[in-house]
């Protein structure tokens, strides 16, 4: 039985490294579209629980409306804009720079959703957020990495959530969308991360039965 245990926690670790990273879901958006996007974070530092998590505004992104999730403390960063926009009710100097969940207590073993409303800029390929995850133990767990030129992210690295922005129209007029060749083989990298991780657990679950 200690060995059956032992399995166990070796198949958790395995795990959590194939997946650990925070996600945005649905990881895809339409081009210059209103959207939602929850951003997962689905483990603390080193075991330790989480207590805030700020999720910074990609450029151009705008109209961000953050999810209350109490008991959570919800606090909006505004930043200048660079150029100011001009309404019928007057004129917007400022836009959303980020959004802080703070207060809260999540636990190593337990997962939350953190959520935005937003409307996507006009574009065609992967937008990249830079999320910020600070844990009881004062450890900060930076997600800000995209892939290198060869599209492959660096090895123990920290990635930033991606999104996929898809230009819709471009699509229904029949042509290909203008996806690059970076674009492609990040989202490759990403398919092979949740390739590995089920692997892990079908092979992981042949042991544990062939030891039982």
């Amino acid at each position: 039985m200690k060995f059956t245990a032992s399995v166990f926690a070796v198949t958790a670790t395995l795990l959590a490294t194939a997946s650990a990273h925070v996600t945005i879901n649905p990881p895809t958006g339409t081009s210059g579209g209103y959207s939602q996007g929850n951003f997962r974070v689905p483990h603390g530092c080193s075991g330790n629980a989480t207590d805030q998590v700020t999720v910074q505004i990609p450029k151009d992104v705008t109209s961000v409306k953050p999810r209350a999730l109490p008991p959570w403390t919800t606090t909006i960063n505004m930043v200048p804009l660079d150029v100011p926009i001009q309404t019928e009710s007057g004129t917007i100097n400022t836009t959303v720079g980020s959004v802080t969940w703070s207060g809260g207590n999540l636990p190593d073993s337990f997962y939350e959703d953190f959520g935005l409303q937003f409307k996507l800029p006009k574009m065609n390929g992967t937008l990249y957020w830079n999320v910020y995850q600070h844990c009881v133990n004062g450890e900060w767990l930076n997600w800000t990495q995209v892939p290198g030129p060869d599209g492959k992210y660096p090895p123990n690295g920290a990635p930033a959530a991606s999104m996929t922005v898809l230009n819709t129209t471009a699509g229904s007029s029949g042509t290909t969308p203008n996806t690059s060749e970076k674009d492609v083989k990040s989202g490759v990298a990403q398919l092979a991360t949740s390739s590995v991780a089920q692997a892990i657990v079908v092979g992981a679950g042949a042991l544990i039965a062939s030891l039982l």
